[in-house]
């Protein structure tokens, strides 16, 4: 789970130190504050404790979706190399001096029972790294697995991890080879070159958590994994289409032979293409394609296609049946997140801009009612921006698990919780936001301003 992520020098998030020179991040955190409210929806971690959910309000281009690509950006440097990525101009240009800043990426996080902070300093202009670490955070005190310097060549491992001493001389050369290769990360390394010894196991897990773990989710993104679920007879999923008033009552998946599936596209090659089997894929598997209207699923066996079916749904007493595409957006979209309720993957954090794209406001509410019904019995996470005020109600969710996004007058976003402000728990919070009470919603000039005329 995500305890907190700490960024600087990042779009609207500006670059600042402290009072001994070192880089002072804005942070975003999921920590339980001091609401009664909701217990249920407070995990333990020794004496950590952190929440289920997070919303995060503001204004148009107040940077909510800003702190989404930041903590999207830093996965993808995790996963992959700088090599080819597009951060050229991903300061905050707000002051020019930035570019040759460095940006900051931390986060907190928990694997099983154990929690760790992992976080890297980068030259977004340059491409390069210029330090990592990862520290273990025990009841007192955070215990270092590894921290480096890029640029000075330095490094500092905890030599108690490694039982074999071949391991840990070998970890030694390692260190001294990762610093010599400033566009990639300790972590992306020890996973490509397949360490998998019992000494390398926490750098696997924490590299896994990134990969599985951590989903960012944006208004364009189709969740496959949400498609998969209609693959058997789901009375599960049946009844919660109807709980969400989807208007849809069943489903089914309609076999078709080949014939059939070519006459969807007006180009055969194409066709064949998608009946072959996937490149590098030995075993049997399954994909998802949704081509116009229609969503198929291919099942393949180790030479080919050997079933073909499309997903219809039917309403109530209309006899006829409907392709994926004919439903409304609205449903598309419930569709495409229905994995965020129902996968029973323990840990998982779902991170979705703009949850309310296309749903109307009590289907936003109802979403989220239902995610924290589901997840009472599993360790996931659901943080999403939104613009939904009437979510943002004390019977519903906790003032912790309110955030804000302003705008500074120096173009900086600024990040708060509901907690910084003294509410009664019978406040009409929506009604008071709106009015402006607590920031992070858009002003406006008066109309006359328009036309010159103040």
């Amino acid at each position: 789970m995500l305890m907190r992520f700490s960024i600087s020098n990042f779009m609207s998030f500006g670059y600042g130190v402290d009072e001994i020179g070192e880089i002072a991040p804005t942070e975003y955190h999921l920590y339980a504050g001091r609401s009664e409210q909701h217990k249920e929806r407070v995990i333990h971690y020794r004496q950590r404790k952190v929440l289920k959910f997070s919303s995060i309000y503001g204004a148009n281009a107040s940077g909510k979706t800003n702190l989404i690509r930041a903590i999207d950006t830093g996965k993808k440097i995790v996963l992959n190399t700088m090599d080819g990525m597009d951060l050229y101009d991903k300061f905050c240009r707000s002051n020019h001096d930035n570019a040759q800043q460095p940006t900051l990426f931390e986060y907190e996080f928990t694997i099983g029972n154990r929690c760790f902070a992992y976080g890297f300093t980068v030259c977004l202009r340059e491409h390069t790294v210029l330090s990592e670490w990862l520290y273990e955070m025990k009841s007192t005190e955070e215990c270092v697995i590894f921290e480096r310097l890029v640029e000075e060549e330095q490094y500092y491992f905890d030599e108690n991890l490694f039982h074999d001493k071949e391991n840990r001389e070998q970890f030694h050369f390692f260190m001294k080879d990762a610093n010599h290769m400033n566009t990639t990360l300790l972590l992306h390394e020890i996973k490509r070159r397949k360490l998998k010894e019992e000494d390398f196991e926490i750098f696997n897990k924490v590299f896994d958590w990134f990969k599985y773990k951590l989903v960012v989710i944006y208004p364009e993104t189709k969740i496959g994994a949400s498609y998969f679920l209609f693959g058997s007879d789901n009375k599960k999923l049946v009844n919660i289409l109807k709980y969400l008033d989807t208007g849809i009552t069943d489903y089914s998946m309609r076999i078709m032979n080949e014939t059939a599936f070519k006459e969807y596209f007006s180009d055969e090659l194409m066709a064949e293409k998608f009946l072959r089997k996937p490149d590098n894929n030995t075993v049997a598997s399954k994909s998802i394609l949704k081509f116009g209207n229609t969503l198929f699923e291919l099942d393949y066996d180790e030479v080919g296609t050997k079933k073909i079916a499309k997903l219809l749904f039917q309403h109530g007493k209309d006899e006829s049946s409907y392709e994926y595409g004919e439903e409304s957006d609205g449903t598309q979209r419930l569709i495409e997140l229905l994995d965020v309720i129902l996968n029973d993957d323990e840990e998982k954090v779902f991170i979705i801009d703009e949850l309310d794209r296309s749903l109307h406001p009590q289907m936003t509410i109802k979403f989220v009612e239902t995610f924290l019904k589901f997840s009472e019995e599993k360790n996931t996470q659901l943080i999403i921006t939104t613009h939904e005020s009437n979510l943002m109600d004390l019977n519903i969710l906790r003032r912790d698990e309110i955030w804000f996004a302003e705008k500074e007058t120096d173009n900086h976003t600024n990040l708060y919780t509901l907690e910084k402000f003294k509410i009664r728990y019978d406040k009409v919070v929506s009604k008071d936001y709106l009015a402006g009470r607590y920031g992070a919603v858009p002003v406006f000039k008066d109309f006359e301003y328009v036309w010159g005329r103040q």
